[in-house]
């Protein structure tokens, strides 16, 4: 969809550039993330993101509504950054797996591109980079924006991946139906052993009171799980805190999932996502080493998908990375890219098209070469938005 037809269908696009004002649209916001079914994009994790990362960012939120429809969405966008290097980024996207245009629906994302790409420069100006996390390579609203800019920009994709996801059908047997055989057996074999075994069993925190604690259990199994593996990108104390936070939230309003395989008692696995919408979606998980020959964290999945098509979910989502164990569960996956765009005549976009290149023949270098542009890479990276500064 160009920009010809989706400014004329937008009857008035502003600018939100104040918080307190982002709260006169909370009821109505929420409502339209629900709709999408993606959490990233709810107020619950906006705020949480604001009080934890944000406290020196700016929104820059286009609101475009429509004289028949009314509302058709925002663009949750927030400015921060050095004078120099100021960026325009979806807000919490440093947290954040699949990003786009918090339209009513899918169709009015390339409209609503289209209002903000037409304000660069005029409502929404200080900028000088603007930072599209994690959002679908194949969307139309990508370049609706550009076509809808007042000035020209250039595009530079600096790291591709998946969203592996399942469409659910209407019953747990009619999943295993669509797996391989050994799927089948794997899930049938190894959870019937545990069971004569021990005392296995799945437990939901659903008490404000228990949260704390479950969080607690959680983050221990996540960090056992990847001591060895030099670490959780997700162990600092700020980002805890932010779960913390957005999880408390999330089950207030029923979304939160937090799941807890226990053996004799004992927590062996854990599982952090939420049901949002339709959408039931696995953000992170953890277990025990000393039970990984029983194949508890991947037994954990097994049940949560279950869970998630009793409750009558459309679609599990796996979210970023396109792991084989993710593989085994998925139905399908969607292609998604980082996307840095900046004007033209910026020297900047020297810098990222020549960053792309560097990456793209790093592994042909020589060590002692490799060394040396990791270390000046590096340097520069950290004067840029980091997809992952977490």
């Amino acid at each position: 969809m160009g920009p010809a037809t989706s400014e004329a269908s937008v009857s008035a696009a502003q600018l939100v550039g104040d918080w307190d004002a982002l709260r006169e649209l909370e009821d109505e916001w929420r409502s339209v993330a629900q709709a999408r079914g993606n959490a990233f994009l709810t107020p619950e994790w906006l705020y949480a993101w604001r009080r934890h990362y944000g406290d020196k960012a700016e929104p820059a939120v286009v609101e475009a509504r429509d004289r028949h429809r009314g509302s058709i969405g925002w663009m949750p966008m927030t400015l921060s950054g050095k004078r120099r290097l100021r960026s325009l980024r979806f807000a919490g996207a440093n947290l954040a797996d699949y990003l786009h245009p918090l339209a009513e629906s899918a169709d009015s994302d390339a409209e609503l591109a289209a209002a903000f790409g037409a304000r660069l420069g005029n409502q929404l100006t200080g900028w000088r980079i603007l930072v599209l996390d994690n959002v679908d390579a194949q969307a139309e609203w990508l370049s609706s924006l550009l076509e809808a800019a007042p000035m020209r920009l250039v595009a530079v994709t600096t790291r591709r991946t998946e969203l592996p996801y399942a469409v659910l059908p209407g019953s747990w047997d009619d999943y295993l139906a669509s797996r391989s055989r050994n799927f089948r057996s794997e899930v049938g074999r190894k959870l019937r052993r545990l069971e004569r075994e021990h005392e296995v069993r799945f437990r939901l925190t659903t008490d404000s009171a228990e949260l704390p604690r479950d969080l607690d259990t959680f983050f221990r199994l996540h960090d056992t799980r990847w001591e060895n593996r030099g670490g959780s990108s997700s162990g600092t104390r700020r980002v805890r805190a932010f779960h913390r936070d957005f999880s408390t939230g999330a089950l207030k309003r029923g979304w939160l999932r937090l799941w807890t395989m226990e053996l004799d008692g004992e927590p062996a696995a854990a599982w952090y996502g939420w049901r949002v919408g339709r959408r039931y979606s696995y953000y992170l998980a953890g277990f025990e080493p000393h039970w990984a020959h029983a194949s508890v964290g991947f037994l954990l999945l097994a049940h949560t998908v279950r869970a998630a098509i009793e409750e009558g979910a459309a679609e599990y989502d796996l979210l970023l990375g396109a792991e084989a164990y993710k593989r085994r569960f998925a139905t399908h996956s969607r292609p998604i890219e980082t996307v840095l765009l900046t004007r033209a005549g910026d020297p900047l976009r020297l810098f990222l098209h020549g960053e792309g290149a560097l990456r793209s023949g790093y592994r042909r270098l020589p060590p002692r070469v490799r060394d040396r542009l990791r270390s000046f890479v590096a340097a520069a990276g950290r004067r840029l938005p980091s997809a992952r500064s977490r």
